[in-house]
């Protein structure tokens, strides 16, 4: 198993532990719409529920998703560093499905501070993409 499987499969026993715990709540009547575990600041005041939501699709399309080619416009921070570093950004992108019409969309993103110096408006990027929900997606290069 290599490294990048290694990291996949820990993103997504990460996941279903955070599903298996707000299932759990759920059942011993624990809300989690107004205080429950799944709604909990993590370390460094991050969501918990935001942060599994993110690593089951960045996992549904590390496994399912299709390349197209795109152009970035904007790059927004939209959060603060987590424990790793990393901030959540919006980068607003158009990208071509092969045979569709462009797509326009904000793709919501954890980047390192090094991602972001080879990152720029109008630069070129592929974008890997949820066939089943086009505008869900993510920056794969730029």
């Amino acid at each position: 198993m290599g490294l990048f499987d290694k990291a996949k499969k820990a993103q997504q026993d990460a996941s279903d532990a955070m599903a298996q715990a707000t299932a759990m709540q759920q059942a011993a009547g624990v809300p989690t719409g107004g205080g429950g575990f799944a709604d909990m600041p993590g370390m460094g005041g991050q969501d918990m529920a935001g942060m599994a939501a993110y690593s089951a699709k960045v996992n549904k399309l590390a496994q399912s998703g299709l390349e197209a080619p795109g152009v970035i416009h904007t790059i927004t921070a939209t959060g603060t560093p987590d424990i790793s570093g990393a901030t959540m950004h919006a980068i607003a992108v158009t990208y071509r499905p092969a045979g569709s019409d462009p797509i326009e969309s904000t793709i919501e993103q954890s980047l390192l501070p090094f991602q972001l110096e080879t990152m720029a408006e109008g630069k070129p990027c592929t974008v890997k993409y949820d066939p089943d929900m086009p505008t869900s997606a993510v920056l794969q290069s730029w």
